[in-house]
């Protein structure tokens, strides 16, 4: 990797300012948080800022990932679509530089438009309710950057890995429809053929793996654990799971002391994977491709 990384970005930011793509992610997230704070205190509820905090969880993990996909699904692929690619490699940067530059671009889109949502729930809750759980609106807030972060990772490794933007966006929204719709359909389907039963409760270890790899669940998990109250995943059910399992994290439902890899920290891991690997994935390809 080299110098030119940071030109990239730096030009990929300003255009995603240019293009209002930036402005738009910062008017909807910080939309919501700000029609959430008002709605709530404009109808008296009797809700402390650490609840109201908590009522952020559903919105944000139903919008966040919609917004990084968004931001990143053209971040490669789009320079390939109108032929400015070969433009820009024909300059100093080099592939590598192109799909990092793109990614930390992208990222920094996501995470200033996350940051500046979570700036006016800090204000919000000074103003409307009087005080300002600091600690966990801290650990919110990083646990819901990481979510968008990762979305935003796996869009800009969908984007290098193919040719075209409606593969891209078939990629993006073939992902995100497993993840939401048929998430217990890919998971609990295998078992209930394996079994002849759905899973329990107490479900065996590999089905649990493959439950704490979901992104929705990871981050709903450390959402819960971060604020007051529980923040339930937006997933798809059809009836194959327990029904209290649906309720329960992997570590919940382990007979006994559960591995590390169950445990709800792990869902740093998960995310992190999914950051992570699509872009290694579309590096590769990128790298291999004849443009």
């Amino acid at each position: 990797m080299t110098a030119h990384i940071g030109t990239v970005a730096r030009k990929e930011f300003e255009d995603a300012g240019r293009s209002k793509l930036l402005w738009a992610l910062v008017g909807l997230l910080v939309g919501i948080v700000v029609v959430g704070y008002t709605a709530i205190w404009y109808t008296g509820e009797d809700a402390s800022a650490s609840e109201v905090l908590g009522f952020l969880g559903f919105p944000l993990q139903t919008i966040v990932p919609i917004a990084a996909l968004i931001a990143g699904y053209m971040a490669v692929v789009g320079e390939r679509r109108s032929g400015s690619i070969k433009l820009l490699l024909g300059l100093p940067p080099n592939r590598t530089d192109v799909v990092f530059g793109k990614l930390l671009g992208r990222l920094a889109v996501v995470g200033t438009a996350i940051g500046l949502a979570f700036l006016a729930a800090l204000v919000l809750g000074a103003v409307y309710f009087g005080s300002v759980p600091f600690v966990d609106w801290l650990e919110f807030a990083a646990v819901t950057l990481l979510f968008g972060l990762a979305f935003a990772g796996l869009a800009v490794g969908s984007s290098a890995a193919v040719s075209t933007r409606g593969k891209s966006m078939a990629l993006v929204v073939g992902v995100y429809v497993i993840f939401v719709v048929l998430w217990e359909l890919v998971t609990a389907g295998p078992y209930y053929l394996v079994h002849d039963e759905g899973p329990p409760v107490e479900a065996q270890t590999w089905y649990l793996v493959l439950e704490q790899f979901n992104p929705m669940s990871a981050y709903t998990t450390m959402a819960s654990n971060a604020i007051e109250g529980t923040v339930f995943p937006f997933t798809f059910q059809y009836g194959l799971e327990d029904f209290e399992a649906a309720g329960m994290t992997p570590a919940e439902r382990y007979a006994g002391d559960a591995p590390f890899y169950l445990q709800d920290w792990f869902g740093v891991v998960v995310l992190l994977f999914w950051l992570v690997v699509p872009v290694a994935i579309g590096y590769y390809r990128f790298k291999k491709a004849d443009l």
